[in-house]
This record gives structure tokens, sequence and C-alpha cells, in this order.
């Protein structure tokens, strides 16, 4: 199997990684740039989370609209039609039938509530109080989002930071490489020199693809925040602020004052206070329970029956009756006469019958809870056990919320004072290489002492980054609890 020379290998990843360089600027025309502040704004506008609680603050309306709407009438209409064969009693006659008919009834009927106790006054109260609180609930999923997208924002920075020093450390131990070859063509260095440069140099540049995944999985993690359906890494990017260093400014302030500042506007503490507010309510509601109903009712109704006839009156006749005789013998008759008409049936039409046989009816409806099974008393615990548990949870709340201050306040605190110190210590570990380069060249030390020196710079290098990025975002987070803008 034929091998290829370490230079040979360089000489061909330089050439590869040019051309992807010349293909990355033909591409990078249609290349979008995010400022932190448009990635903020469009995931306020777009991300499904937030879209989602968008439709719980419609239903919580739409609660309120239907409380409001229990206060009006409840007015339905009725309507029937059958057929009987057999014995019926007959709706319009009121009179008990053996035969084959067909009967119906149509009404109209409504009630209007009057008192019950407050608990349709109660009940649109509370609703308002939840509609609120619905309201804080979606400020408080775009406050996480903004701080999951000024993560990821930071994350990608950091991973190009992380990136830049592992290309400079690979051109550093390519440079090196160089030089330790032509040393050991001299004589100078043994060959153990130049495989140790070339598996340090394959370690970078498996750093270097760490670090550009690391960035792509930053990249992939904002889209999926600011919902871009047609972006990806390839032809996403961010924009690089000039972050100044931590040791270049002062925390002028404390933990404290973060929390008082945040305690009287964040959504997450503010809801908990209306939720108690709404399960007063709701205890109030249940109380109503105790309370007589009382009811305005009526109704409009009619009905038709085919058993029944319409009786039509024909001329008059003058019809006699016998009372008595004049004489024992009972030879002279006395008659009495009166007017009489003829009576006749005839088919008595629907429509007639639906008009004739109208029914109106009003009044007062009372309902006095005497006995329920407990049921009122159970549901006024139970709204007790719900207000005591929204106290509960507002303290919880509190506590959650002072605690994420305290921490982000102390490890913001913690990140100035490390990079303080690990920008001493590059320093002094940068002269130290240096030294152990020159060493290194002039044979007075080994590989091994020389890549103590390097993995010593190379820590250096990481926790400097790592506590300047650490450091700015925790003062952002910080920030954003004060209610300032998030901007870098």
């Amino acid at each position: 199997m034929r091998r290829f020379s370490s230079k040979f290998l360089s000489t061909l990843g330089l050439v590869i990684g040019c051309h992807t360089l010349s293909v990355a600027q033909t591409t990078t025309s249609t290349e979008t740039v995010w400022s932190l502040e448009q990635c903020v704004a469009h995931a306020v506008k777009n991300n499904l989370q937030i879209r989602q609680t968008g439709l719980t603050i419609e239903q919580a309306a739409i609660d309120v609209n239907q409380a409001r709407a229990n206060q009006l009438p409840s007015i339905n209409g009725s309507g029937s039609h059958g057929f009987n064969n057999g014995f019926f009693l007959d709706p319009v006659r009121n009179q008990i039938q053996n035969t084959q008919i067909w009967s119906g009834n149509v009404g109209v009927n409504g009630s209007v509530n009057l008192y019950s106790g407050l608990q349709t006054h109660n009940s649109i109260k509370r609703n308002r109080l939840e509609l609120e609180a619905s309201r804080l609930d979606q400020q408080k999923v775009q406050n996480d989002v903004t701080l999951n997208v000024v993560t990821s924002y930071m994350n990608i920075l950091l991973n190009q930071e992380i990136l830049r020093t592992n290309q400079e450390r690979l051109n550093l131990t390519q440079s090196q490489l160089e030089r330790t070859q032509k040393l050991f063509k001299a004589g100078s260095v043994p060959e153990s020199n130049v495989l140790d440069l070339n598996a340090q140099m394959a370690s970078d540049e498996l750093n270097i693809i760490t670090a550009q995944n690391n960035i792509e999985l930053s990249e992939l993690q904002l889209i999926q925040l600011l919902n871009l359906t047609d972006a990806n890494p390839a032809n996403f990017s961010v924009v690089v602020p000039n972050l100044p260093d931590p040791d270049q400014s002062v925390i002028g302030f404390n933990a404290e004052d973060v929390y008082a500042s945040a305690s009287e506007r964040m959504p997450e503490i503010l809801r908990t206070r209306l939720r108690i507010q709404s399960a007063d309510k709701s205890i109030a509601i249940a109380k109503g329970g105790y309370h007589p109903s009382l009811s305005l009712v009526g109704s409009v109704s009619t009905r038709y029956s085919s058993g029944t006839s319409l009786i039509s009156l024909g001329s008059p006749f003058s019809q006699r009756t016998l009372i008595g005789y004049q004489d024992e013998n009972m030879n002279q008759p006395i008659y009495i006469y009166n007017e009489a008409q003829e009576r006749s049936q005839k088919e008595y039409p629907y429509f007639n019958q639906l008009q004739d046989n109208i029914g109106q009816f009003i009044g007062l409806n009372l309902s006095v809870p005497i006995l329920n099974g407990f049921r009122v008393r159970n549901n006024v615990q139970l709204s007790r056990i719900g207000l005591r548990n929204a106290q509960i949870n507002s303290d919880i709340a509190k506590n959650e919320l002072k605690q994420t201050i305290a921490q982000a306040y102390t490890d913001a605190i913690g990140a100035q004072k490390r990079f303080t110190a690990a920008k001493k210590q590059l320093e002094a570990f940068e002269q130290a290489y240096r030294n152990a380069e020159i060493r290194l060249n002039n044979g007075l030390i080994n590989n091994v002492d020389f890549n103590v020196a390097r993995n010593n710079l190379v820590k250096a290098q990481s926790d400097i980054i790592q506590a300047k990025y650490d450091y700015v975002f925790r003062l952002k987070f910080l920030e954003f609890y004060q209610g300032k803008p998030i901007t870098l």
C-alpha cells in the first residue's frame, strides 16, 4: 500500500481548503447575516411555542365572553309532531280517545337569571384575571425564547472564537513541523520529533472539525428558535460584535437590586399574583351555591290534533218540546217552542288550530338549596385549597427568581475574576511557549517538555475565551432582568 508523505497531505489539504473557501465566497452573496436584535425580534413573532401560547389567550378571551353572555336570557324553541293509534289523550280537547290521530305542538320558552349568589358576576371577574394571567404566560414564554436565542447566539460566537484559536494553533504546528523536518534532514533532531509534530497536527485538525461542528449545531438551534424553515447553516451567519474584555468594566449593581426590579415586572411573578386573585374569586363562586337562586321564566306554546273538528251552525229552525197536559185524561198536550240551529262538523285546519290554541305563561322560579350531598361545602373547601396552592406557587416563583438572579450575579463576578487571572496566566504561558520553542529548535529540550508548554498555552487560551463569553452572557442576563434591551 502506497504511503503519502505528510507534506503531500498538507499540500492537498491546503488546496481543498482554498477551493472550499472560493466556493463559499461565491455562495455568500445569498447568505443572510443576523444581528442579535434581529434574531430576538424575529423569534418573538415566529417562534412556535410563542404562537401556541397565543391560542391559550384566545381561549381565555372566549371564556370571558361566555361569562358575560351568561347574563343574557336563555331562549329556546321546541316542536313535535307524531301519530297515535289507540287510547290517547287529545292535547287540544283534553279528552281520552280510542282512535288514530295526528298531534303536535310548537312552543318557545325562555328564562333569565335574576340572582344566583353573584356566581355569574364573580365568574366574569375570575375569567378576566385568567385572561391577564394567560397574557403573562405568553410573556414568560417570550422571555424564555429570548434568553434561549441569546444563549445560542453566544454559543456561535464562542465556538467561532475557539475555531479561530484552533486554526492559529494548526498554523503554528505546521510552521514548527516544517522547521523540524529541516532540522531532521540536517541531522540535528531525531525522527521522533517529526512524528510527534505530525500527530499533534492531526490532533489540531480534529479540534478544528469539532469546533466547526459545534458552530453548525449552535446555528441549527438558533434557526429552530427563529422558525426559519428554508434556512440551513450553509447560508446562515451572525454578526460578530466587538465585545469588550471583562476587566474593562465594573458591575455597578448587586443581586438584591436586580431582584427588586425583576419582582415588579417579570411575568412569572405577576401571573402568580393574578392567579391568587383568581383563586379567591373561585371561592366566592363556590360560596354562591349556598344562596337561593331566582329566575324569571316564560313561555308561549300552541298545539294541534287531527281528532279535533270544527263545529259549524246551519239554518235556524223551531223546535217543539212536550212539557205536560191540561187535564187528567191527557187530551190536551202543552208544548214549548224554542229556536235551534243545525250543527255539523268539518275539518279544523292545521295552521288555524295553531293560531287558536296559543297559550302564554310568565312566572318566577325560586330554588332554595337545602341538602345536596355537601356538594357546595366540598366545592368551597376545594377552592380554598386552590387558593393555598396559588399562594405556594407564588412563593416558589419568587424563590426561583431570586436564586436564578443570585446565581447569574455570582457567575458574572466569578467569570470576571477568572478572566483577569486567565489573562495574566496567558501572558506567562505565551512567554514560556516562545522560550520552549526556541529551546526545542536548538535541541535543548525534547518534544515532551515542549508539549507541556504548548498544552499549558492551549488551556490558558481556552480558559480566557470561556471566561469572557461566560461573563458577557451573565451580564446580559442580569440586564435583561433589569428591563434593559439585550444588545451586543
